[in-house]
């Protein structure tokens, strides 16, 4: 499956980019909205994601072209809009055929759940390839502790999702990553899934509250460790749910 990313700000990219890997999509960014019109028919895309922050004029005959190509239900085209997005602008976007409009700041969890829905509800995404990012639940054992990539110091935190080609991680100490930037490298981590410690290098793609990291490095097989002990989520739910009824 291939997505189409036409979207100017480096940040944004590198976010859509975490989120849709895990999904299966292979990516292919345009900065030049031009270019991404010319080229549509070769790149014949499942998904179109253009940011109407940075293209507002030009999401519009994309649109058009791609509808042209492809319908609503073989072809999911999503906004990314900014804090702005005028009523008029969003009548236009249901009447070109968008499937849906999304915040591009995309730092909500709820926002992006909403963006991945919109893209399984319109593209058939190949479970056998998706990667899914799962939330850990009370019955998981999933930590992850790595060091400042400069000072050295230990970060504790929170596990907010994780899929074989990521995690996002809520820090105990805000302060201490205050100043970790996105696309820095943090080439010592540490990530626990059940009984098994994996040693991983990351490079940061979101930071604030919740720091967002894509895996760099893996040891043969440990992805496939990742991904087996999150398939298994929903027996260790049920066990749980047995042991204590």
């Amino acid at each position: 499956m291939k997505v189409l990313v036409v979207v100017d700000d480096d940040r944004v990219s590198e976010l859509l980019r975490f989120y849709l890997r895990p999904l299966g999509f292979e990516i292919v960014r345009y900065r030049n909205p031009i270019k991404a019109l010319d080229n549509l028919e070769e790149i014949e895309p499942d998904a179109v994601v253009v940011s109407a922050r940075d293209y507002p004029r030009h999401w519009k005959p994309i649109a058009v072209a791609m509808r042209s190509l492809r319908p609503k239900d073989k072809c999911a085209i999503i906004l990314m809009k900014g804090e702005v997005f005028p009523f008029e602008e969003a009548a236009k976007a249901m009447h070109l055929g968008v499937n849906g409009v999304v915040r591009d700041a995309l730092d909500d969890r709820e926002e992006v759940d909403h963006f991945q829905r919109l893209l399984k509800r319109y593209v058939d995404v190949d479970e056998g390839r998706r990667a899914e990012r799962v939330a850990p639940s009370p019955w998981d054992r999933i930590d992850f502790v790595f060091s400042h990539p400069r000072s050295l110091t230990p970060i504790t935190g929170r596990v907010e999702t994780l899929s074989s080609l990521g995690i996002s991680f809520s820090p105990d100490n805000l302060a201490l990553v205050a100043d970790v930037e996105i696309g820095e490298t943090v080439p010592d981590c540490s990530l626990r899934v059940g009984a098994d410690i994996v040693d991983v290098s990351c490079k940061v793609v979101r930071s604030g509250k919740v720091v967002a990291f894509s895996f760099t490095r893996l040891a043969p097989g440990d992805a496939e460790r990742i991904e087996g002990y999150l398939r298994s989520c929903p027996e260790r739910r049920m066990r749980a749910l047995l042991k204590n009824s």
